[in-house]
């Protein structure tokens, strides 16, 4: 079973029957202007949305000490409704927060009883076992109308940054969402712990960077903070957010043969296909990124093994650096470190390491940000004439202005041509070699995001050898391989 869709000559009929609403003259190619023509006055839409932490703060939500109210979305929607008086955009409030852990459960119910927002919040890594359910509709034939809301502007893609476009495709290459923001990955540094320990110069290679960890070692700091479970700041470090950075740089020239469809994504269909054929994983690559956790390990806090708060060990400064993104400049903006910080780019790793390596700067940078947006494709049945006022809301939304405020409030970074952000940002715009397409064994599967975790978990503070850990890199690794075929078994090679 694929994907629910609605055709473009479905879509097009849905948006004459609205008599004139904005998706009407975005279908047609030289409707360039927005129309504030509203759909007709005797139907009623409400468009029920979550926003993930773009959602507009209540107006009677108690703020803690330092919290600003989030108001960007609501004025926009505000906006939105003042141009289409019968249309009623809601935000919806996730239950029990955001975590992608709650989030497959929550979708697999709501999307049985047919009672999901219209539009909601996902990662499409996290979506990719489950492309062959019908939780969201098709948006590949929308991307190449127009958005009346942004002059001259012929094909909605046209808007987007290359990797916004990348990171919505489904396995088999048609668009599931639509993505506004992204996000960074580097590494926040406390200055002044730098200066007390000696370290003068900024280090960019593993080297430079393994002499500094020892130096604020010396003078009495956590080196490099980081812990394996959990999400979010401090958690996923080790494996994830390293391994994306690290592992993409040994495996520099393989990665092209891993990415079949040239999309410079790779997705969990390549992962399995390439599993299955038994050149994926390059376990020998995989040995040295272990062995590079090993040498980072005596730089690490007691209890790394488990959930710690890095974050608030960073700002007590305890810790010298960790890995963090581009969402806590707003933070720290909001409530200030008491002491100057700054941002390093993951170290390079050099040929003496690994003969292979490129020597190139690798970031997690990419399209997992907080405005990643899919629609409930139950609508395409139950709701078809709601389809059109979805997706001529995304367009405004989208329009540059909009998305501009969006990533201002949110601290996130605009995927969208001509849109802004805070100047705190600029860390995070500066070059670099290559966005990571792989992020460790969480393109495979949440699962083996888990998998991954108990792996290093049994791995870093033991005397492992080399032979044991592949064994039981292998073991855990083809256990949710397994997993996910049994769930995709058209992704089986015969």
């Amino acid at each position: 079973m694929s994907a629910k869709r609605v055709s473009r000559r479905e879509f097009l009929s849905l948006a004459g029957a609205m008599g004139g609403a904005a998706l009407l003259s975005a279908c047609a190619p030289q409707a360039t202007e927005p129309t504030t023509a509203p759909p007709p006055e005797e139907k009623e839409y409400h468009i029920l949305q979550w926003a993930q932490a773009a959602t507009p703060t209540p107006e009677d939500a108690q703020l803690a000490e330092g919290e600003a109210r989030q108001v960007a979305y609501q004025n926009i929607a505000d906006e939105y409704m003042a141009l289409h008086p019968n249309v009623t955009i809601e935000f919806y409030t996730f239950p029990g927060g955001s975590s992608s852990e709650d989030l497959v459960p929550w979708l697999e119910a709501r999307m049985a009883a047919q009672d999901a927002p219209d539009i909601w919040w996902a990662n499409t890594d996290i979506l990719m076992p489950h492309f062959n359910k019908g939780w969201m509709l098709d948006l590949t034939e929308y991307m190449d109308m127009a958005n009346p809301y942004v002059d001259g502007n012929k094909s909605w893609k046209d808007q987007f940054i290359e990797v916004a476009l990348i990171s919505q495709l489904s396995p088999e290459g048609k668009v599931f969402g639509v993505d506004l923001d992204g996000v960074g990955i580097m590494i926040a540094y406390n200055k002044e712990a730098f200066d007390k320990a000696g370290v003068t110069t900024k280090p960019r290679t593993w080297g430079e960077f393994q002499d500094a960890w020892q130096k604020l070692k010396d003078a009495g700091y956590i080196a490099y903070g980081a812990s394996i479970l959990g999400g979010g700041i401090g958690g996923y470090n080790i494996p994830h957010w390293f391994s994306g950075h690290a592992y993409n740089q040994l495996v520099w020239d393989k990665v092209g043969d891993w990415d079949d469809d040239g999309n410079q994504k790779i997705t969990s269909l390549e992962i399995a296909s390439h599993a299955q054929k038994g050149d994926f994983p390059d376990w020998d690559a995989y040995l040295k990124f272990a062995h590079l956790l090993k040498e980072l390990e005596p730089f690490l806090p007691p209890g790394y093994a488990g959930n710690l708060d890095i974050e608030q060990l960073f700002r007590q400064g305890k810790v010298a650096m960790f890995m963090n993104g581009n969402w806590a400049t707003g933070a720290y903006a909001a409530d200030p470190l008491p002491f100057e910080y700054d941002w390093l780019a993951f170290p390079v790793i050099t040929k003496d390491i690994w003969p292979d390596a490129p020597e190139k700067v690798v970031r997690i940078q990419g399209a997992w940000g907080v405005l990643q947006y899919h629609v409930s494709g139950f609508l395409a049945e139950k709701e078809p004439d709601k389809v059109p006022v979805c997706m001529d809301w995304l367009m405004f939304s989208s329009a540059p202005e909009n998305v501009s405020a969006l990533c201002s409030e949110t601290g996130t970074l605009p995927l969208v041509h001509d849109a802004t952000t805070t100047p705190e940002m600029e860390p995070f715009l500066q070059p670099y070699d290559r966005a990571a397409p792989y992020e460790s064994w969480w393109t495979l599967s949440e699962g083996g995001s888990q998998a991954e975790a108990k792996l290093f978990q049994t791995y870093l503070p033991g005397t492992m050898s080399d032979g044991e850990f592949l064994d039981l890199a292998k073991k855990l690794f083809d256990e949710e391989l397994d997993k996910v075929l049994e769930q995709n078994p058209d992704w089986k090679i015969s």
